[in-house]
């Protein structure tokens, strides 16, 4: 073999092991850009259908408050969401029986709710709203005086809000309806002279005709709302309040809030000043 041949098998093998390494670099560098990763884990999120604004249908997509604050939180969580519709009344049942990880329905915090489900800190301060035709607002002061006028108030059936209506009332007529839309409508009509419901859903429709109805924008009660989580659930739970926390700081609970509750801010400073 001539000394040509000899450097030309040299320069061979050179050339090889420098593809094997250069192989090698690549995989590597695959699989730390993810390239051969599994996939993230899933975040299943249980929300109300037909719920506005927390979580409803808009042309075929579900959208709402929940629907966004789930989005944030499983990119936070650097998680993949997995979205479920139920009716209110099976949110905490999916969760219970494992169907889903995180419920986001705006579920008020009770000691019975707690018994069956883990919640994490609360979301939102909220209670219960009254809203007015906007030509009568300057007749009540505050949410009190609408309970205690003796007047026409709505309610929605078998809801907080139908509870603590009858327990303040003195004189007025309580009137209950199936859903909010039905005592809204009965609102404008003057079948009722106000409507007293959650702050998020009323504040919900308060927006949308701001020309005929005006919320009494100071809160009846104290109802935090909070999402829920099997009960043990401890990893999620620490998550989700570590998430919750940065958001309350960086704005981003107050983006999503005004996106959905218009009024909220104004609301949570009446409260603050009171």
């Amino acid at each position: 073999m001539t000394a040509r041949h000899r450097r030309g098998g040299a320069a061979g093998v050179a050339r090889l092991r420098l593809g094997l390494v250069a192989a090698v670099l690549f995989a590597a560098a695959c699989m730390r850009s993810g390239a051969t990763s599994p996939p993230a884990p899933r975040l299943r999120v249980v929300v109300p259908v037909a719920s506005p604004p927390y979580a409803f249908d808009d042309g075929g997509q579900m959208v709402g408050l929940e629907i966004d604050f789930a989005a944030e939180l499983a990119a936070a969580l650097g998680r993949r969401l997995v979205v479920r519709g139920a009716e209110f009344g099976d949110v905490i049942a999916a969760i219970m029986n494992g169907e889903a990880d995180l419920a986001m329905a705006g579920l008020t915090v009770t000691r019975a709710r707690e018994a069956q489900m883990a919640f994490a800190e609360p979301y939102l301060r909220s209670g219960l709203l009254a809203l007015v035709r906007r030509e009568d607002a300057g007749q009540y002061p505050t949410p009190e005086s609408v309970v205690r006028r003796g007047h026409a108030i709505g309610v929605v059936r078998g809801t907080t809000g139908e509870r603590a209506v009858n327990e303040r009332v003195q004189s007025s007529e309580v009137m209950a309806y199936p859903t909010a839309m039905a005592a809204i409508d009965e609102l404008r009509t003057r079948r009722i002279d106000a409507f007293v419901h959650d702050a998020p859903v009323a504040i919900w429709f308060a927006s949308r005709d701001e020309a005929n109805i005006a919320p009494i924008l100071r809160l009846l009660g104290d109802e935090p709302l909070a999402w829920g989580m099997r009960l043990g659930d401890d990893a999620l739970r620490t998550q989700v309040n570590a998430v919750l926390a940065r958001w309350r700081s960086d704005g981003t609970r107050d983006r999503i809030l005004a996106r959905w509750l218009p009024y909220w801010q104004r609301l949570e400073a009446a409260e603050r000043r009171s």
